[in-house]
């Protein structure tokens, strides 16, 4: 289906979008070409999610229109959030987001929080692991919390969603853990093999070739129910731990953007979302598990991340206010 101004239905089975009113007009949206903002780098995740967006949504004929991918980095994503709300009632303007939209304002103070944007949609999220070198010997998460002596743990950054779900992980086992923050996935990997640290917590995509050869073995995930390409990775919940917090991957709009505009963009992604070439190009390759939100249900999702993220930071002493 093509997505032009003069057509404005929604056909996307299984999302819970309700229909659209009526066609837009002309001249309503979209004027003109489309801005997709990353808060970091070129190459990095948010980078590599918008522009492959951009291409397939050109390939597959979406819009009429082009999109521009530009890079507002800086302040992990506080430059690129400072940016879209100067764009308040323009629908052009679509950035895209992860937990730092969350941390950020709770750790900085920039006078922005998520709930100053338009919410878009969540394409998915990045489930957090408890990953240990398989020559450890543990094998399940029942005997890792058996441990009398205090645990180091790698992440990636004091505040991270690693950091989180390891303090989520010391209160729900009364564990004594250190956690080491990390510059990068990459080094979170070395550190395990070679046995600088006790266990990892990270999302499936550094690790998953690791756990193919079988040199690291996933004890615990953050979903709330298994998924399909780790199927033998039981959920922390079901080994009687209650952590379900992951990485979520989403999008979101300027402030104040017309009702329709926001109808339009969330037809355009989702479409985007239910085409083969998204599931072969993007999620498959990077390892992120395809739950869509949208709407208001989106918007309550942002909400308890907040909560949880807020709980946990403030234990850590990082709140900013």
């Amino acid at each position: 289906m093509k997505l032009t101004a003069l057509t404005r239905t929604l056909g996307i089975a299984g999302l819970g979008i309700a229909a659209l009113a009526g066609p837009l007009a002309a001249q309503d949206f979209p004027e003109r070409p489309l801005e997709f903002v990353a808060g970091y780098g070129p190459g990095g995740g948010h980078d590599t999610m918008l522009r492959t967006m951009a291409r397939l949504i050109e390939e597959q004929g979406l819009i009429d229109v082009p999109i521009n991918v530009v890079n507002k980095e800086g302040g992990s994503s506080a430059v690129a959030m400072g940016y879209l709300n100067a764009r308040e009632g323009d629908p052009h303007y679509l950035m895209s987001i992860t937990s730092s939209h969350i941390a950020t304002p709770l750790t900085s103070n920039i006078g922005l929080d998520y709930s100053d944007f338009t919410p878009i949609a969540r394409l998915g999220i990045d489930p957090e692991l408890l990953v240990v070198n398989a020559a450890s010997g543990y094998e399940r998460l029942e005997q890792l919390m058996e441990a009398e002596d205090t645990l180091n743990v790698g992440g990636t950054a004091t505040g991270s969603i690693e950091h989180i779900v390891t303090m989520q992980l010391a209160k729900a086992t009364d564990l004594s853990l250190n956690f080491i923050p990390f510059q990068g996935d990459g080094e979170v990997v070395t550190a395990l093999l070679s046995n600088q640290i006790d266990f990892a917590i990270t999302n499936p995509g550094p690790v998953a070739d690791y756990l193919d050869s079988d040199q690291f073995r996933a004890l615990a995930i953050s979903t709330e129910e298994r998924i399909d390409n780790l199927p033998d990775v039981p959920t922390f919940t079901e080994q009687g731990v209650d952590i379900t917090i992951s990485l979520f991957r989403g999008l979101t709009a300027a402030p104040d953007i017309p009702d329709e505009a926001r109808e339009a963009l969330t037809e355009l992604v989702t479409t985007l979302f239910e085409t083969e070439a998204w599931q072969e190009e993007y999620i498959e390759p990077n390892a992120v598990v395809p739950l869509v939100i949208t709407g208001d249900e989106f918007a309550d999702y942002l909400g308890n991340t907040e909560e949880v993220y807020r709980e946990t930071l403030g234990e850590l002493d990082m709140l900013s206010q």
